[in-house]
């Protein structure tokens, strides 16, 4: 049925369900007269998510063959299809366990599959999340098992801003955080953690390359790219997700709001645009500030706690104790990262400073209509490895000691 769904779809260029659910609904009535109607609505879908996905792989040069292919099977279920409302269900074992299961229609009734759930499902289930009606079951005959995904949902209330601020700032090689009490600087050495990969990539397209020209990577050569290219996107994304979670729940304890850099669409693109040098934009490109900052927000709905975007213009280049506009570092100062005020001569880490222009820039900050002060910007400090925050309270226990 998804084969002769999906070749009328490529040949007549249909992207809509509705419009190939009206063409070939009579046809396959007739050739599956057993089958729950229902199974037609979904393969029609199923058919038009993986025509589009073929064409949005054709726009960007990564399409593997002409047409769309079917390489896993999958079946979708809406809340007719399986016992929806009832779920989730169980049977008693002889050992006294039970198992989950989910009842599912056939043309020959309903069937039960026991499933093994994962270690999150019952925390969703726990935390208030519901359970969306629409199931895909993903079939593995080699393994001989049915994988099914499952999608939560939960409505949640945007909270109101505090009165006091958390600002984050995400850069190169660290995570730099501040409230009105503390500094704290995290080194996630994601910058140098791009630079080992690229190495590791060079040395794989000179090795692997086949043909009389030496032009052509081979298959194994792209194995390996594959390989550890999901390896340098999951190790960011571990320290991307954990610290999000930690500095929400940071936020959180103390009712803070947090305050991040507005970094809008397509940052990456055009950050690497501005910047000179093959290397600095690999970087820049591939630390994907935005990822972190969606993880942020995600967390930060989850947990209910504010969060505010920040314009993020010259927060590098004002001087947080005169209010000196615009300071342009040199060359010196700007390799070690420094920030030097010709006006006041204040001088700190330049991600010390983009926090607190962060907290005092926001319009509703307390800091943002104060006159500046004498000695006004504290300079305690606490820079910390990212992966000596493992410990569920780390970063809290740290906030308690810097407040002391």
């Amino acid at each position: 049925m998804l084969l002769e769904l999906l070749d009328y779809a490529f040949e007549n260029k249909v992207k809509s369900h509705v419009k190939l659910r009206k063409a070939l609904y009579e046809k396959l009535k007739e050739e599956y007269p057993k089958l729950p109607t229902h199974y037609i609505y979904t393969a029609c879908q199923d058919a038009v998510t993986r025509m589009k996905s073929l064409l949005e792989h054709k726009k960007k040069g990564k399409a593997e063959t002409e047409k769309p292919e079917v390489r896993k099977v999958s079946i979708w279920l809406d809340d007719v299809l399986w016992d929806y409302k009832r779920f989730p269900q169980f049977t008693e074992r002889g050992d006294g366990l039970r198992t989950l299961i989910v009842r599912v229609s056939t043309k020959n009734g309903r069937i039960t599959i026991p499933f093994k759930p994962h270690k999150l499902f019952f925390h969703y289930l726990d935390s208030g999340w519901k359970l969306k009606a629409n199931v895909k079951l993903q079939m593995d005959f080699e393994r001989k098992a049915v994988y099914a995904f499952l999608t939560f949902q939960k409505t949640v209330r945007v909270p109101e801003l505090t009165g006091k601020y958390l600002a984050i700032d995400y850069n190169l090689n660290n995570i730099t955080t501040a409230a009105q009490d503390f500094v704290l600087q995290i080194k996630t050495n994601l910058g140098r953690q791009v630079e080992v990969y690229s190495e590791v990539y060079r040395k794989i397209q000179t090795r692997h390359l086949v043909g009389w020209r030496r032009k052509t990577l081979s298959k194994k050569g792209k194995k390996l790219l594959s390989k550890f290219g999901s390896r340098r996107k999951n190790r960011r994304l571990d320290v991307q997700r954990k610290l999000a979670k930690k500095l929400v729940e940071v936020a959180g304890k103390y009712g803070l709001t947090i305050a991040v850099e507005d970094l809008g669409r397509n940052f990456n693109q055009r950050i690497t645009r501005k910047k000179k040098g093959k290397k600095i934009r690999n970087k820049l490109h591939n630390i994907s500030a935005n990822g972190f900052l969606k993880a942020l927000e995600e967390k930060a709905l989850e947990f209910g706690v504010p969060l505010v975007k920040v314009n993020p213009a010259f927060t590098s280049q004002v001087c947080p104790s005169c209010g000196a506009f615009r300071v342009k570092p040199d060359e010196d100062a700007l390799r070690q990262r420094v920030f030097k005020c010709p006006i006041c001569g204040f001088e700190a880490d330049r991600d010390f400073v983009a926090v607190q222009n962060l907290l005092g820039l926001f319009p509703f900050s307390p800091k943002a209509h104060e006159s500046p002060v004498e000695d006004s910007v504290s300079p305690v400090m606490l820079v910390v490895e990212a992966n000596l925050l493992h410990h569920k309270n780390a970063l809290i226990v740290i906030a308690q000691e810097l407040q002391q």
